[in-house]
């Protein structure tokens, strides 16, 4: 009986510390994530062409790879239309 309650409380104990305390998905992993609340104005969001990963700093006024990944840029579709401070003109 002691021992079925000692692998228990182990069992239990390791399931609690793999998750870390980390519910709801997975944060905090991988590539840079959107979200509603997160702002997007720095050159990497902002930029004629832009890294894929959106790596900060990164962005380029023409084609060429990110100096952080080493990604080739792509032109960014919002650019100079959706971004603010831009309504009303293209650049």
């Amino acid at each position: 009986m002691k021992n079925s309650i000692f692998f228990l409380v182990l069992g239990l104990a390791l399931m609690i510390s793999a998750c870390g305390g980390k519910h709801g998905g997975s944060q905090g992993t991988g590539a840079q994530q959107e979200t509603p609340a997160q702002e997007q104005t720095g050159p990497e969001y902002t930029s004629a062409y832009i890294c894929p990963m959106y790596c900060p700093g990164s962005g380029s006024d023409g084609p060429g790879k990110c100096p952080k990944c080493g990604m080739d840029y792509v032109k960014n579709e919002k650019a100079g239309s959706e971004m603010p401070g831009h309504e009303g003109h293209n650049h």
